[in-house]
């Protein structure tokens, strides 16, 4: 039986093994119900925000609703006045939260507590602008002049390049792209060291191991646990943008994006996925309790969080020392390449250069995976020390 056979008959196995359990299956229809509920219930909710009170006492300004009205359609904000005979029963309202803000005689804001800066945004502006008005009234200036006065002809721009409408697209879909990589892997990477340590402690591991190769065996692992972590994520996904976009929760527009981003993203998603995978797989084999478990599936993440936040720092600072360098040397490649060939142009050599690191780092890392994995997979009981394992498995 060739190699490729070998391996693909492990992922099959490992495979439809979890996809079948009920455990899996009854998660899974969870999840996707309350994923495919999210948009309808989204579209249920009233979205329209309250409109604000304002408790008004005294002498106030002619035109001020009319003036309200204007300033808060500018927060996409709506707002309505209420007139006290006294500042005694305004503030009452307002303790009572009848109102949500008092204007005493034009010139006062009171609160009940915190000031809120929105509302009081819209208070400012509203008077500010009757304010403007009377004094242009009192200088006899025309509306052409007051036009002037208030709203000067804006700065001619040009650009020397013609802007992308597809960018802010490309960046969504290549930080999208880095998150789910770095969830799957959290998640996924997980599952692979139990499915390990699970085999390890029920012995199957024994007979398997006599009919095909340790490094075989792991790649199966990885392929077929990652082959159904990945399925899971394109079913929860495909869910919430179907329910999302069927009921005009939000506005989903995919058509910016291209192909290429999204080959390009789901390239490095499964060069990252696949060399954090290898390393959760071999520390698995060195561990037979679910406390050790939970110690050395720390180690990994060593090299997870600096390049998921590289990848945020790459949005706004694509060509820094720092972004620039964690695109090229794994395990910081998968997270940061993505976002800078969605940001700005990367030369073809520094690609080519970051998937040849990435692709011998994931070879020389599953062969020392699978090295501890044949030094300690048979190693039940206490905890295997990673020098150990490689040195039990070069011997054999």
């Amino acid at each position: 039986m060739t190699a490729l056979r070998q391996v693909l008959l492990v992922a099959w196995r490992d495979f439809f093994q979890r996809a079948r359990s009920r455990a899996f299956l009854v998660s899974m229809l969870i999840i996707v119900a309350v994923v495919a509920g999210v948009g309808p219930l989204m579209a249920l909710q009233d979205r329209t925000p309250e409109p604000y009170t304002i408790g008004v006492i005294g002498a106030a300004p002619a035109a001020l609703e009319p003036a309200l009205d204007r300033a808060a359609a500018a927060f996409d904000r709506t707002v309505e006045t209420v007139t006290f005979d006294s500042v005694d029963s305004g503030e009452t309202a307002l303790e009572d939260g009848d109102a949500d803000v008092l204007l005493v005689d034009g010139a006062e804001l009171v609160w009940k507590e915190e000031p809120r800066l929105q509302l009081g945004a819209i208070v400012n502006s509203a008077i500010q602008g009757l304010e403007r008005q009377r004094t242009i009234a009192e200088l006899g200036l025309s509306d052409a002049d007051a036009a002037r006065l208030l709203h000067p002809d804006a700065l001619d721009t040009r650009t020397l390049t013609q802007p992308d409408p597809s960018a802010g697209p490309r960046r969504i879909a290549s930080y999208v792209g880095s998150i789910l990589l770095y969830i799957s892997i959290l998640m996924f990477g997980q599952f692979v060291m139990l499915g390990v340590m699970e085999e390890k402690q029920s012995r199957v591991v024994e007979v398997v191991l006599s009919r095909t190769r340790p490094s075989r065996l792991l790649a199966g692992k990885v392929l077929g646990i990652g082959a159904l972590g990945f399925l899971q994520l394109v079913v929860l996904g495909g869910a919430a943008l179907l329910t999302l976009s069927a009921t005009n929760a939000i506005d989903v527009d995919l058509a910016g994006i291209g192909m290429r981003i999204v080959g390009a993203v789901l390239f490095w998603y499964l060069l990252g996925y696949t060399l954090f995978a290898v390393v959760y797989a071999a520390l698995g084999a060195t561990v037979s309790r679910q406390e050790d478990a939970q110690g050395v599936g720390m180690i990994p993440i060593l090299g997870i969080l600096p390049g998921f936040f590289l990848s945020i720092v790459a949005l706004d600072d694509p060509n820094g020392t720092l972004p620039h360098l964690g695109s090229i040397i794994p395990p910081f490649s998968p997270f940061v390449m993505p976002i800078r060939m969605t940001v700005t142009s990367v030369p073809l050599w520094e690609v080519v250069l970051s998937i040849a690191l990435i692709l011998v780092t994931t070879y020389w890392v599953l062969r020392l995976g699978a090295r501890v994995y044949q030094g300690s997979i048979l190693r039940i009981g206490a905890k295997t020390r990673l020098r150990d394992a490689l040195k039990a498995g070069s011997e054999r």
